[in-house]
């Protein structure tokens, strides 16, 4: 259904690639705007032709420029493309784009001409589909949904439906921007919810069907890491993964346990680095007093928030020259056993063999 004062929909502007308003009509003629498609074939009227007009004449441009565009009276055109249908209408087939432009129709009476003026806009419909995602505004508390629609003369109709409900009009739209081919509805995040369906529906003067694109806006998920352990003095980086979010999610890292709510901020003896949807925190230098415990791995889109902790264990190196220093004397410890031992029972074993000879 159509309502005035909103764009109509191309079904009810299609037909045989042509789109007519209603002719206007003032002293002189009647004039009215005709929609063709690059290709295509086109028919201007020129209505209200007198049966005692002697001659039909068709202009491009001034009408009152000689030679005409077409008479009545040539029966071979300069252009095999144009023809008169009822010895008045014109007929133009394969349209091209500098086919565009002002035409008059002006019929040749005894005593008056009578013009009817057409202006024809040659159209050239997208010839891809419209393609729509999800973005974060720039305070980052919005939900900006683009759609784009290129490569189209004149330019294409856009709209957002959510549950095939029209968006403009909803209380939940803050603002909406149209750009030539791009449309953008910006949203309350209060209103919300994980996996909603939005669609993007796109229309043309020239092109009877409506295609569509939809997004699926998604909270963040997160994985990570196992557990970490770090030596006093060494580094240790802990890794965080966005496995999905629409929009795209902001990684920031917390202290989690025993310091809650504390934002690291990059610098010092911590780097943070993000790749995609990749964030790494690097911690320098270890502390067991300072560094030890759990981190919070924070990611949010104005869907919503999902938080992950990961625990970091801090431990003393371990003395490896003391180890060896040990190791070297049990060795020493267990040769002078083994010595000891074979000295003790030597005597006794030098007897017992001379009591057998």
């Amino acid at each position: 259904m159509w309502f005035p004062g909103r764009t109509p929909p191309a079904r009810f502007l299609f037909a045989l690639c042509v789109w007519r308003l209603v002719p206007r009509r003032d002293a002189t003629g009647t004039e009215e705007v005709v929609f063709g498609k690059v290709g295509g074939s086109i028919l201007l009227l020129c209505r209200n032709v007198s049966k005692e007009a002697t001659e039909v004449l068709w202009f491009q441009g001034d009408p009152h420029s000689f030679p005409p565009l077409f008479s009545s009276r040539v029966t071979f055109p300069p252009d095999v493309r144009f023809s008169l249908v009822d010895n008045s209408s014109l007929s133009i087939t394969e349209l091209r784009a500098q086919d565009e432009g002002n035409y008059t129709c002006k019929e040749v009476l005894n005593k008056t001409d009578h013009e009817h003026r057409v202006q024809l806009l040659v159209a050239n419909p997208p010839q891809s589909t419209p393609k729509c995602w999800a973005e974060t505004s720039s305070s980052g508390l919005m939900l900006q949904l683009v759609c784009s629609w290129p490569g189209g003369y004149p330019h294409p109709t856009l709209h957002w439906r959510e549950e095939g409900q029209d968006l403009e009009n909803s209380s939940w739209v803050l603002s909406s921007m149209t750009s030539s081919d791009i449309h953008v509805e910006t949203l309350n995040s209060s209103h919300l919810s994980h996996r909603k369906v939005f669609k993007c529906v796109g229309s043309h003067v020239v092109r009877q069907e409506e295609p569509t694109c939809t997004v699926e806006i998604k909270i963040p998920s997160l994985e990570s890491d196992p557990p970490k352990t770090c030596f006093v003095g060494d580094s240790v980086t802990l890794t965080c993964r966005v496995t999905e979010s629409t929009p795209s999610a902001r990684l920031t890292w917390l202290r989690g346990i025993p310091q809650p709510g504390a934002e690291i901020q990059p610098g010092g003896r911590y780097l943070i680095a993000q790749e995609g949807n990749v964030s790494r925190l690097t911690i320098q230098n270890c502390s067991q007093a300072t560094d030890g415990g759990c981190y919070v791995c924070k990611a949010q889109n104005p869907v919503g928030l999902r938080e992950l902790f990961i625990c970091l264990t801090v431990k003393q190196p371990v003395n490896i020259v003391g180890v060896v220093g040990a190791v070297v004397v049990l060795c020493l410890l267990a040769v002078l056993t083994v010595t000891g031992v074979v000295l003790y029972y030597s005597p006794l074993l030098c007897l017992r063999g001379a009591a057998f000879r």
